[in-house]
């Protein structure tokens, strides 16, 4: 009897084994997206501070961003401010887009936030980033009533930008870059053409704003084309008495360089082509893009200021339109010497003479 017994408990240990893991299959090895926050500021944070770092899916212009994965950072110190995000590998799309959004409250405020697209895995992504943040300035406004249920404001997405209004057309020019956007009459513009009206300022007038809002295409004024216009999500302060700081630099790596300028001259993309651009990725020096007919794909050498290309090599597809484009990128590239960064603009040299000028995208 004890026998079997014996035998029953063995037969179920080996059942109970085998539900543990009833296909063999593995389990997903989960991989990090890690980097750092930085801001140019010399401010201290205190004890109190929290840091908030979200992985996201942006990839759908008409629906919120997907959170894969979010941290959170008490008291994380003064900046280098390292950080970790987990995500499955499995569950990453290479035709989708990915970025990672950052900010920094202390004593509850939101004093610091990124304000751009940090792409991370896909479209020259890496899984290692650098974020650099910028200050928050807190609006010029009366205190709200503690009494109003609408004194909270999610400002996720805090903008600041000169704002102009005339003729039943809105204007947004963006604080960080200095580039112009029409506003889209929809969300809580209403609010924001209300406050400018009010404020006194003459017709036409440029007036410093801050809004919670976010950049997606609409269909143009025209209606025969999209572009990219600012939607505003909520109404934030004017700042009559201040205009835009000069424009942060972007990053040169990492960034979706678009080709605008090449040897003195603008370069505009044929209807139904791709647009030229170069991506410098920090994995292993790598720089890829698209000349103007071919995929090309490279190494880059920066040390301070200077910034070469080698090992330049291309697909090999035959173009009607777009050669001359690619030839002269290509050149520009293998002949480069140095760069210089200002706001959105890249340009390279070689010694004094400009080649080839880009501008960052924030691709949607």
């Amino acid at each position: 009897m004890k026998h079997g017994l014996w035998i029953c408990a063995l037969l179920a240990t080996a059942l109970s084994t085998g539900c543990d893991n009833r296909h063999g299959e593995p389990e997903t090895e989960m991989k990090t997206v890690s980097g750092t926050l930085n801001y140019r500021e010399r401010m201290m944070l205190t004890p109190e501070a929290v840091a908030k770092i979200s992985l996201q899916d942006v990839s759908r212009a008409d629906a919120d961003a997907v959170v894969i994965d979010e941290v959170e950072i008490t008291n994380p110190g003064q900046v280098p401010i390292p950080f970790e995000l987990n995500y499955d590998p499995e569950q990453i799309d290479e035709r989708m887009s990915y970025h990672v959004q950052a900010q920094i409250f202390d004593g509850g405020e939101l004093k610091f936030a990124s304000d751009s697209h940090n792409h991370v895995l896909t479209r020259g992504g890496s899984h290692e980033i650098d974020i650099h943040l910028v200050r928050v300035r807190q609006p010029r406004v009366s205190p709200p009533d503690p009494a109003d249920s609408g004194a909270q404001t999610k400002r996720g997405n805090l903008r600041s930008g000169m704002f102009t209004y005339m003729a039943d057309a809105a204007l947004f020019e963006d604080c960080r870059d200095n580039r112009l956007y029409p506003v889209a009459m929809e969300g809580a513009y209403s609010e924001l053409e209300r406050a400018y009206l009010n404020s006194g300022i003459e017709d036409g007038g440029a007036l410093l704003v801050e809004v919670d809002g976010r950049f997606q295409e609409r269909v143009s004024m025209e209606g025969n084309r999209n572009e990219v216009m600012l939607i505003v999500d909520s109404f934030e302060a004017i700042l009559p008495e201040q205009s835009c700081l000069p424009p942060v630099d972007e990053p040169l790596i990492n960034t979706y360089w678009k080709l605008r300028e090449l040897d003195g001259q603008t370069v505009t993309t044929p209807e139904g082509q791709r647009e030229a651009h170069i991506i410098l990725a920090k994995d292993e020096s790598r720089v890829r893009g698209f000349a103007g007919c071919n995929n090309f794909f490279g190494t880059h050498q920066v040390d301070g200021d200077s910034l070469s290309f080698s090992s330049l090599g291309t697909t090999m597809m035959a173009c009607l339109e777009g050669m001359d484009t690619e030839t002269g990128v290509l050149a520009a590239l293998e002949a480069s010497q140095r760069y210089e960064i200002s706001g959105a603009m890249l340009s390279l040299f070689e010694g004094d003479k400009l080649l080839v000028k880009f501008e960052a995208v924030h691709l949607p």
